[in-house]
């Protein structure tokens, strides 16, 4: 019976070819356009907390625990040949960077604006991040005596600074006095990380120090750890090392990334109850007809002997076939929608001013998951199964004979 069912339901749903075809469109394109959507803003979080991560944060950072409210140089961590120690016997720490920061007035023979001057080296942070693929312009390098210095993209521009441009950079050192500094600007970097694009500029860890007359010092130690199932154990251990300093992981330091990954996900389920109830409410119109429309022959088939179960199955089974028929088209389709934007990228820069100012890149790739897809396929198949309690509730109250007989329709 159950074999008779399903061919009934298979060659009943291809009566009306057009309604049929109809629902298919209408569930794959809105599961197809689900799918793009999903995978894009993942992909455009994911970005947002890589290019922090590799950056700035790394997977944890250190502080003096009162640098972060007091940025003063009094709440500085030293001596940084400790620390380097202890990462050294910590298998799981796969890179560090040591930076040293100062707040101050960057200033030209025009302009002076607010700024941070950033000591580093740049070997550790091209093992952190990579961040020599950041630069756009110029060259990543502090030229033969560390003379020179790299700038964010967006701080370069509101001076109109280029390649070879001199600045002056004036700020408090260490014992109290008002010092300033000069150079030449040898590259230009653009990270998507606003801090660093609008504020930052990097000079030598060794100039720096000087600088500030400081030594061994460090305002921040940024790690990379080799997996992220490693972290919380990692930052354990390395509070139990330096219980006096701030361990923080980059989620701590930046909750809003954590908070925007929180309201997308809210997002994609509004959207897939969004596709649940418009396949669920496409389904459940098909269904409705149709059974209203034949209601005459399955009046027969309950009179002749045919068991309402098998009549139910049928129904049900044509619902699921529509479903699954539009789910497989959608699923294909948001297969290709997100292959390509994850290889090819949606090219935004019309809009790329606006994007930067909140750290998105102008070209954005989009992430795909499988379990994008199981979402989508019990979206569909719970959609389905309500779809057709209706239908089969008028049909199981009905009385064949008086169906049949027209006395009932």
């Amino acid at each position: 019976m159950f074999k008779i069912a399903k061919h009934l339901a298979w060659l009943s749903i291809w009566r009306r070819k057009t309604r049929s075809l109809m629902v298919i469109m209408m569930i794959g394109l809105s599961l197809s356009g689900l799918l793009g959507l999903q995978g894009l803003y993942d992909g455009m979080i994911l970005h947002l907390i890589n290019t922090t991560i590799r950056s700035d944060s790394g997977e944890i950072s250190l502080y003096n625990k009162k640098y972060r409210l007091n940025k003063s140089l009094e709440y500085r961590l030293t001596p940084v040949s400790n620390y380097v120690e202890a990462f050294s016997k910590i298998d799981a720490i796969e890179a560090y960077s040591v930076r040293l920061e100062k707040e101050g007035l960057i200033a030209t023979a025009h302009k002076s604006l607010g700024a941070v001057l950033k000591g580093i080296s740049l070997e550790n942070e091209q093992n952190f991040g990579g961040i020599d693929s950041f630069i756009t312009q110029g060259e990543y390098s502090f030229g033969e005596k560390n003379q020179n210095a790299l700038i964010g993209s967006a701080l370069a521009k509101k001076f109109n600074l280029n390649i070879g441009s001199r600045v002056i950079f004036t700020a408090q050192d260490a014992t109290g006095e008002i010092n300033a500094i000069s150079f030449r600007i040898s590259g230009i970097l653009k990270t998507g990380n606003p801090s660093i694009d609008d504020h930052t500029v990097f000079i030598s860890m060794e100039k720096m120090s000087k600088f500030l007359h400081v030594h061994q010092s460090a305002t921040q130690i940024a790690l990379r750890v080799k997996d992220a199932e490693h972290i919380p154990i990692v930052q354990q251990e390395l509070k139990k090392h330096f219980p006096d300093i701030d361990v923080l992981r980059w989620d701590e330091l930046y909750p809003l990334l954590i908070q925007m990954q929180e309201y997308m996900n809210i997002f994609n389920l509004a959207s897939y109850a969004i596709v649940f109830i418009v396949a669920a409410l496409g389904i459940f119109g098909v269904m409705l007809v149709s059974v209203l429309e034949r209601i005459r022959e399955f009046s027969i088939m309950l009179a002749i002997g045919t068991p309402y179960t098998t009549v139910r199955n049928q129904i049900i089974m044509e619902a699921s076939f529509l479903g699954l028929i539009g789910y497989l088209a959608g699923a294909f389709g948001g297969w290709i929608f997100l292959l390509y934007m994850s290889t090819e990228g949606v090219d935004m820069r019309s809009f790329e001013a606006g994007l930067e100012l909140y750290g998105y890149s102008a070209v954005m790739y989009a992430n795909m998951h499988l379990y994008y897809f199981f979402q989508a396929f019990f979206a569909v198949f719970f959609a389905t199964l309500l779809s057709v309690i209706w239908p089969l509730r008028k049909l199981k109250k009905i009385k064949p004979i008086q169906v049949i007989q027209g006395k009932m329709l």
